[in-house]
């Protein structure tokens, strides 16, 4: 093959990621669309429309009026909810993307590193024994606040341990499983004397949420989503070498230890902010990054904004889904995620290339 075919080929590869990416944003705001008419009020695309569009153009609805009920069902609770749901499967699905790079392993996810233990550590703190840090500053979200401290407990552990054990990513793992299981075993302590309703508080946080959240956490993630790409999207090509070997990445000129460490910090803060919001919601991070992998091949140029487009359709998907298999809204989302992503996880295993790795 001549060095013009070696483009033309190169062109076409580039031009199909491209239509991946493009499909997937597409797909997103559609399923944003949809969203919006599914729940206990079943509104159709025309009626979703109508009161967009009063609703933008100022008009005042009558009060007590079915058009002004429906009115505050999309602007307080659907919009918020869907716009939630594509922000954090986007932050997860990132944060999965960029931690298999770094730990090169194929089973890192997002709470690779305990995050979430810590997180549902903080947060039994807060509902079991009423403390939570800073509870006169944070006030209401005290609770949110213990999430997001405690689960950075883990990676600041793993941090300040890592020169013990030099930073590879197996042992970075494996501190990561010691940890999760040191805080899971604390929290089961103090459930264990807790209420019933207590337990169901935590139970409910614990496989994840995106009922009745509001407009703050949207903003809140969006911020966390727009800083953390920023710093981790220009760090692509060297997120590709760190598929070597640590020595030779070095004498390619880079710290793959320095660059680990960082991505890890970066990753956790991003994450204990889903966390605090939503709960724990699982297989984001890990099956999506495993199917942009297999049609994009392993560039992180490429595989960083099909994960953020792709996991924002899948957990908008499955949010759809949840609402309407119960109007209730009573299904916790990880649920959903979970009986979805683990039987795609375990096709992806047995499919899977080792060549993507």
């Amino acid at each position: 093959m001549d060095s013009e075919e070696l483009r033309e080929e190169y062109s076409k590869s580039r031009r199909r990621k491209y239509i991946f990416i493009a499909a997937c944003v597409v797909l997103t705001f559609i399923f944003a669309w949809i969203s919006l008419g599914v729940g206990t009020r079943e509104l159709s695309f025309s009626e979703v429309f109508r009161l967009l569009d009063l609703h933008f153009s100022g008009y005042e609805f009558p009060e007590r009026s079915q058009d002004a009920f429906d009115d505050n069902i999309i602007w307080d609770y659907r919009i918020p909810r869907t716009l939630l749901a594509v922000i954090a499967g986007a932050i997860l699905a990132i944060a999965g993307s960029v931690m298999q790079s770094v730990m090169k392993n194929p089973l890192a996810d997002p709470y690779t590193t305990g995050v979430s233990s810590g997180a549902l550590f903080g947060v039994a703190i807060a509902m079991v024994l009423g403390f939570s840090v800073g509870h006169g500053i944070f006030g209401s979200f005290g609770t949110i606040a213990n999430a997001i401290i405690f689960s950075l407990i883990p990676v600041v552990v793993i941090v300040v341990m890592s020169p013990f054990f030099r930073k590879s990513p197996s042992t970075l793992i494996l501190a990561g499983v010691a940890t999760s299981y040191l805080f899971n075993s604390l929290t089961a302590l103090m459930l264990v004397s807790t209420n019933e309703e207590t337990l169901e508080e935590v139970y409910h946080w614990e496989v994840g949420n995106l009922a009745e959240l509001g407009w703050e956490p949207v903003w809140v993630l969006l911020v966390v989503l727009i800083i953390g790409a920023g710093i981790l999207w220009p760090m692509a090509n060297k997120l590709n070498l760190m598929s070597l070997d640590d020595k030779d990445a070095k004498a390619l000129g880079l710290d793959g230890r320095k660059l680990r460490v960082l991505c890890l910090t970066v990753l956790t803060l991003m994450t204990s902010f889903v966390i605090a919001f939503t709960g724990i919601i699982g297989f984001v991070g890990l099956v999506i990054p495993h199917m942009v992998r297999m049609v994009l091949g392993s560039d992180n140029r490429f595989i960083i904004p099909a994960a953020m487009a792709f996991g924002s359709f899948f957990l908008l998907f499955c949010d759809i889904i949840a609402r309407s298999v119960d109007v209730g809204a009573s299904i916790p989302i990880g649920v959903v995620t979970s009986l979805i992503g683990a039987p795609i996880f375990l096709y992806l295993i047995i499919r899977q290339k080792k060549g993507i790795w």
